[in-house]
């Protein structure tokens, strides 16, 4: 027997093992990824059909035969995205069954954005890869349904750890005068500042939708310099809470943090997986934060894991 042959055989019996009604066939392939630098959740499937007399039919049924593999691998790889450090996707679908009513309509309605067929003899092989935005307008994604928006993610989703005191924002100068720029932080003074980039320098941090951002006070008491609370509910529904780098010039050079972003580094990270930064950078941020230019509420903020 010809190797054609033997893979023409081998692929009639996957699809006889895999029948569904109307003679569909699919191969399952894990495949999911979640791109957080980008903005979006995206998963493959592959899939066959029982050879007829009809190519057309032949070929769009592999395809919607891939595209459920795609939405079945979606779903799984959406299920682990972290909300914050002790609620996943996952958590929530099993708490709320509005929530998972919503999560799987928008799994049926994500976008396609490749697919391909290619035939072996008659039997078409098909792949599908379909992709979910984390939020509206965010990297690659635009859609009008998103994870943010389907989870119902508000200003009131702070995360329960999140310390209830928080840093205020200043309403007037400092009575004393600014002091000298810190060398580890970097901006340039001469310019408004358009936002902020953490740099987490190795240190351990998990990606999150609703990551929360504290420093110690005098008294090493802990307070909230920024989280979901900061962030206009409009911004959170078309560009989330956070942005990520995977280095400091990646995270320079998006579009929305501006030219002219607090460059600022992380000094900690708690068990809670929150971010701790220093006195001075706080200073400089409710200094550069004033008269109306509050690029935290505008969630112009990224986290570098450079």
């Amino acid at each position: 027997m010809s190797r054609r042959k033997i893979v023409a055989t081998v692929i009639m019996i996957i699809a006889l093992a895999f029948s569904v009604s109307q003679l569909l066939f699919a191969q399952e392939n894990k495949s999911g990824e979640i791109n957080w630098v980008q903005g979006y959740i995206s998963a493959v499937g592959n899939g066959t059909a029982d050879p007829s007399d009809n190519r057309v039919k032949d070929r769009l049924n592999a395809l919607r035969s891939a595209e459920l593999v795609a939405q079945r691998n979606l779903l799984e790889t959406l299920k682990g995205v972290q909300i914050d450090s002790r609620t996943t996707v996952e958590n929530l679908m099993l708490k709320e069954d509005v929530i998972n009513s919503r999560v799987d309509g928008v799994v049926k309605g994500a976008q396609i954005v490749k697919q391909d067929v290619t035939w072996e003899k008659n039997i078409p092989l098909a792949t599908v890869e379909i992709r979910v935005c984390l939020s509206n307008q965010v990297g690659g994604c635009n859609m009008t349904s998103s994870l943010i928006t389907v989870l119902k993610i508000n200003p009131q989703s702070e995360p329960p750890y999140a310390p209830a005191d928080r840093v205020k924002p200043l309403t007037a100068p400092p009575s004393s005068p600014p002091q000298k720029q810190i060398k580890s932080i970097v901006y340039d003074t001469n310019k408004p500042v358009t936002g902020a980039i953490f740099l987490l320098d190795g240190q351990p941090f998990e990606r999150q939708l609703l990551p929360v951002i504290i420093t110690k006070s005098d008294k090493n008491k802990p307070l909230t310099v920024y989280s979901v609370k900061n962030v206009k509910p409009k911004v959170i529904r078309n560009y989330g809470v956070v942005r990520y780098a995977n280095n400091e010039q990646q995270a320079k050079s998006n579009p929305y943090i501006g030219e002219n972003a607090l460059i600022i580094p992380v000094e900690d990270i708690t068990e809670d997986n929150m971010i701790v930064i220093s006195a001075d950078a706080v200073r400089i941020i409710r200094e550069t934060t004033m008269h109306g230019n509050d690029y935290l509420s505008d969630a112009k903020v990224v986290i570098c894991s450079n």
